[in-house]
């Protein structure tokens, strides 16, 4: 049985950036799963991201995005807007620096024994470790609102998470049901790669399509390195007003590039409104109805419902030493100011750790921080 001082399961950027700062603390650091394998598989090719080129992996500021465009002979202005192809080469270069070779495998089951964690993998060897880091990324919590799927015929949607291949639908049409960045996303790709008709149905206005200002959000993140605990000291009042800022910049605004991709004439757009009905019809086309009255035909349905978190769909975590000792808060882990869960030793980044840290570290701007004050949290653990 391989021995590690830190184990992280999860090789997307919250993983790897914890694994590198680690390291840099002198830590022993097992890093496993395939890197950036969410980005890569359950991301279409073709898709642009929204973050600015000052989101990067690294905690110590060194192997950043800006320092790996240079090192291209590209600046910021050149490479806007980010493509997901150039973000994942820049994560490959991180590693390089870094030297980190994470183990390509699965985790079959994690568990507790003896005040440390046994993973067995895949390929049935196993890992032992007295911490562990679940840099759990957004493939684990697709969003499939129950009211919703009641309506639609099984085999005829799928979500955005499973859709990223767009082939077999060349020629028919679709119902996009959402209204962020990756419904209008999918629908510009979607009719770039031959689907004849595209409808979005979401139950908020058209959002703008404007140059959206993130500037405020990297001091805010930072915050967290010198109060680890200053977002649950906040009001829950003053909690919900960045959430809302925060939710108002995502939805509400989606970036001016996507707009002439958009506006297509099989393009139709259902400001507020919701499905009501959806049945098969003669010919097999769909049939959905609006809570407008308007009535669709269509071939298939894409859900771009976003994620919610339930730690219970982590299906590699033991139940009776991880799960059922693990306080949870309606699916979300109920983390310490170190990102610790209720289980000692075991900790949690990424999507998952937005309700005790701030919607922030959903996204790739929290990646360096959350690195810092976990890796520190490890190191400290380490040398008592």
């Amino acid at each position: 049985m391989e021995q590690t001082e830190f184990l992280v399961i999860g090789a997307g950027p919250y993983g790897l950036a914890a694994a590198a700062y680690a390291q840099s603390r002198g830590i022993d650091v097992h890093v496993i799963g395939k890197p950036m394998d969410f980005w890569a598989t359950q991301m279409p090719e073709g898709m642009l991201l929204r973050s600015g080129a000052d989101w990067h992996l690294d905690a110590a500021g060194v192997h950043t995005f800006e320092r790996y465009l240079s090192r291209r002979d590209l600046t910021p202005e050149q490479v806007h807007p980010i493509s997901l192809a150039l973000f994942n080469d820049y994560a490959l270069w991180f590693m390089e620096q870094h030297g980190l070779a994470p183990r390509p495998a699965l985790v079959r089951e994690l568990s507790r024994v003896n005040g440390g964690f046994t993973a067995t993998l895949d390929d049935g060897s196993q890992v032992r470790a007295p911490n562990v880091l679940l840099g759990l990324g957004f493939g684990w919590f697709p969003h499939y609102p129950p009211d919703l799927v009641d309506l639609l015929p099984a085999g005829r949607w799928s979500h955005t998470c499973e859709t990223v291949r767009f082939d077999f639908l060349k020629g028919r049409r679709v119902l996009i049901i959402g209204g962020r960045q990756s419904a209008y996303e999918w629908a510009a790709l979607m009719n770039e790669c031959g689907v004849t008709e595209i409808h979005l149905s979401h139950r908020h206005p058209i959002p703008e399509f404007v140059v959206t200002d993130w500037s405020w959000v990297q001091p805010m993140v930072r915050t967290t390195v010198a109060d680890h605990a200053w977002w649950r000291n906040l009001s829950p009042a003053e909690q919900e007003t960045i959430r809302r800022r925060f939710w108002e910049a995502g939805r509400l605004k989606l970036e001016p590039w996507l707009a002439p991709r958009i506006r297509r004439e099989n393009i139709r757009i259902w400001e507020e409104t919701h499905v009501t009905a959806c049945e098969i019809s003669a010919d097999s086309a769909l049939t959905v109805r609006l809570n407008s009255g308007i009535q669709l035909r269509v071939d298939h349905v894409l859900l771009a419902t976003g994620y919610k978190v339930n730690m219970r769909n982590v299906t590699f975590l033991d139940r009776a030493t991880i799960l059922d000792a693990m306080q949870l808060a309606d699916g979300y882990p109920v983390l310490d100011p170190e990102f610790q869960t209720s289980v000692p030793g075991l900790y949690v980044s990424g999507f998952a750790a937005t309700r005790d840290f701030g919607p922030f570290f959903g996204f790739v701007v929290g990646c360096p921080v959350a690195a810092r004050v976990i890796g520190d949290a490890v190191a400290t653990a380490a040398s008592n």
